[in-house]
């Protein structure tokens, strides 16, 4: 019989496939596969791995459990270094078993098709199979020979899986014997595509990969999410699928809520039954308790935001409610803070959370857009959305690129239930969704008068005087600028006036860890203290001061910055100093009619306006807005884009870790971005990889606009070993990164 196979150093082939196959049938049921797709992606589940048993990849093997048997014995650390180095080349030389498996799944799931009276050319089992450890592409797997399947205990190693497939109701399969001995079996990965395509006589495709590219999108995503959810959870040693699955999510949010009065509208949310909602309700009278309670139990809860920062403080605020394991987490610095937080490297926090796979996850929007434009793992995404409930908050902050882009999405797949919701939301935006129930807070909320308004015929650079004097007063004074190189000459100028000590400075373009710094800082401020800051402030943060000094910006950008001053409502109206003499800058962001416009709906408020006739001039805004030919041609691009993107890939995964790619293929357009590392910190970031804290890098790390790369190219360096560039653009920080020589106010005014 020989020596059994391994599927992992410590793990024979067959009980790892066992896990997997039986994990996937559970997965299966749940999602509601329909009867084929099952078969195929239980059939993916139990053979996805049988390519392991090759003489390559099990003599890989054998040297990984030495290695191992050697660790818990206590070798010496020159034994362990020639076996870590026997590892690292054997591992080099083994077959990739998920070609070597490519025969055995393509032979089996014909046979299928066959037996069980489906079109030959459904191969999602295939696909899955082939792509589980490498996304599908056009040079995936070129130039191998034929694999080494020859292992003396293969014949019962798939005996064995067949037995297990049949268990589960999957059949007839071939014999294991005549699978052996199939005459694919012995030829080269493109012989074999050659053949297959011979044999299912499509002209319309030059190679397997093309074939597979041209399966169902909808079939091919739910059987690679099936194989990859049951093969990682049986990786991890974990036997059950409810982790994916939430219970009692009404239960959970009633017990948060029950030492509270509800108010009506949030009783109202709660038991409406409409499977699409749309709620406005003012900041901070309990919107999010009220979309939570319109959720209810749902079994996954998918909950969209426009900022990291913002999904941050909402995925601490539902681990309150759900509990620590029910809730993830997924934006471009997830894996950061996640380890950040453990202070260990948890493949179920970071993998399960980054494709949507925890019960209840918090996202940027960027992370639901760039599935539908086919980033890594989208199968397991668009899956595991279209069975959600998702929540988009704060819907007003997108501009109509990526709005088209999100709308798109959701036409082509409707989750199973949706919620649309802010504090100012404009009933020209609510009608491009699908037709929901509106729940409007009661009137009396809108009735809070929370800001004095003054005006002033000047740039916000004239603000100086005035806001030394309110400091030296023992006001908390915040003041908004349009551009970074705006709030950097405010900084310096009012630094001078009342010391460092006094005076903060906010923008994108410092390192993750000075802008958490900073972020902390600007918090919790004390009397006296002067944060200065760019439009991060107008959904990021959660602060309340006591005086606004800002340029004029759109009606919507201005609601949200008067937001940061008495916040709740709970003292006298605070003043609001607004700019109305716009800079260049702001001009090339917003455009000169939409300052014009927003500047006269300003002008027609009362000084001291209600929440109610904000929202109401914001409405007013959009609805001129959205009818301008720019807007709307904005909009249908993004739609357009995303057609496009799923119409050209087919299954085919987009590499978005290619800045041009991404440049093309974004989901919010004039904000490409790299990250760069300052030279500055150069030292530190080798330090962090030396001593194997390289998940600590991104706090060193600053966006840039792409173009800068363009601009000044000899100002950047590809450091590939630490898989970032390095910028010698001068970094301060309390001032941030510095533009290169000779940009411009309105170019520099494109991130915030």
């Amino acid at each position: 019989m020989g020596q059994q196979p391994l599927g992992k150093p410590d793990v024979p082939l067959v009980d790892h496939l066992r896990d997997v196959l039986l994990l996937g049938d559970h997965i299966a049921r749940r999602l509601g596969l329909e009867k084929r797709l099952r078969m195929q992606a239980l059939l993916a589940c139990a053979l996805h791995d049988i390519g392991k048993a090759t003489r390559s990849f099990q003599e890989y093997m054998q040297a990984a459990r030495a290695l191992e048997e050697a660790k818990a014995r206590g070798a010496t650390d020159r034994d362990l270094q020639n076996l870590q180095s026997s590892v690292n080349k054997k591992k080099k030389a083994a077959y990739p078993h998920a070609l070597a498996s490519l025969p055995l799944v393509l032979i089996a799931e014909r046979h299928l098709a066959k037996e069980n009276g489906w079109e030959p050319h459904r191969l999602s089992a295939t696909g899955a199979v082939l792509t589980h450890h490498s996304p599908l592409g056009p040079e995936l797997y070129q130039g191998y020979s034929v694999p080494d399947l020859d292992h003396p205990a293969l014949f019962q190693a798939i005996e064995a899986v067949w037995a297990l497939l049949e268990q589960v109701g999957i059949g007839p399969l071939p014999p294991a014997r005549q699978l052996l001995h199939h005459p694919l079996i012995k030829l080269s990965p493109s012989a074999i595509l050659r053949q297959t395509l011979a044999d299912l006589d499509q002209g319309r495709s030059t190679s397997l990969l093309g074939l597979l590219q041209q399966q169902p999108v909808e079939e091919f995503a739910q059987v690679k999410t099936v194989l990859h959810l049951a093969d990682w959870l049986a990786s991890a040693k974990r036997q059950d699928v409810s982790v994916f699955f939430l219970s009692g999510g009404g239960r959970r949010i009633a017990d948060y809520v029950s030492p509270f009065r509800l108010r009506q509208f949030q009783r109202q949310a709660g038991e409406t039954g409409d499977d699409v909602l749309w709620l406005r309700a003012p900041t901070g009278t309990g919107k999010t308790e009220a979309l939570l309670l319109w959720a209810g139990d749902t079994e996954r809860l998918l909950y969209l935001l426009p900022t990291q920062a913002t999904v941050n403080a909402m995925w601490q605020r539902l681990k309150k409610v759900y509990g620590e394991e029910e809730v993830g987490l997924a934006h471009g610095r997830a894996s950061y803070m996640l380890r950040q937080e453990a202070d260990q490297d948890s493949l179920d926090a970071r993998l399960f959370g980054s494709v949507f796979a925890r019960p209840v996850t918090v996202a940027t929007l960027d992370q639901y857009i760039l599935a539908h434009l086919h980033g890594r793992h989208w199968e397991e995404r668009r899956t595991l959305a279209r069975q959600a409930t998702i929540v988009v908050d704060e819907v007003h902050t997108y501009e109509p690129y990526t709005l088209g882009l999100l709308l798109a999405a959701l036409e082509r797949e409707q989750p199973a239930r949706l919620a649309v919701a802010s504090a100012t939301l404009p009933t020209s935006l609510l009608q491009l969704f699908p037709k929901g129930k509106l729940i409007d807070a009661e009137p009396e909320l809108w009735q809070r008068a929370r800001h004095r308004l003054k005006l002033h015929d000047s740039p916000l650079d004239s603000c100086v005087d005035e806001v030394v004097a309110a400091a030296r007063d023992g006001q908390r004074v915040l003041v908004v600028a349009n551009t970074v190189r705006q709030a950097q000459e405010l900084y310096r100028i009012i630094k001078s006036e009342l010391g460092p000590s006094d005076v903060h400075l906010l923008h994108s373009r410092f390192t993750f860890r000075d802008r958490q710094r900073k972020e902390r800082q600007a918090e919790s401020p004390a009397p006296g203290t002067v944060f200065i800051a760019t439009q991060v402030v107008e959904v990021s943060l959660d602060i309340s001061y006591d005086v606004l000094f800002t340029e004029v910006a759109p009606m919507d950008a201005l609601v949200q910055r008067m937001g940061r001053v008495n916040r709740r409502g709970d003292r006298p109206p605070a003043p609001v100093h607004l700019f109305c003499q716009p800079s260049e800058g702001a001009q090339h962001i917003y455009g000169r009619h939409v300052l014009e416009r927003s500047l006269q709906l300003v002008r027609a408020l009362p000084s001291i306006p209600t929440d109610a006739e904000l929202v109401e001039a914001t409405h007013q805004l959009y609805q001129w807005v959205t009818a301008t030919v720019e807007w709307q041609k904005d909009l249908q691009a993004g739609r357009d884009t995303l057609r496009e993107v799923q119409s050209v890939q087919g299954c085919y995964t987009i590499d978005l870790s290619d800045p041009e790619m991404r440049q093309r293929f974004t989901a919010r357009r004039g904000h490409i971005t790299v990250e760069v590392l300052p030279c500055i910190f150069r030292d530190e970031a080798y330090a962090f990889k030396d001593s194997g804290e390289g998940w600590r890098l991104p706090e060193l790390l600053v966006p840039v606009p792409i173009y800068w790369f363009r601009q000044q190219p000899s100002a950047f360096t590809p450091l590939k070993d630490l898989g970032c560039y390095q910028t010698t653009l001068p970094y301060d920080p309390e001032l941030g990164l510095c533009p290169p020589d000779g940009e411009s106010e309105a170019s520099f005014a494109l991130l915030d």
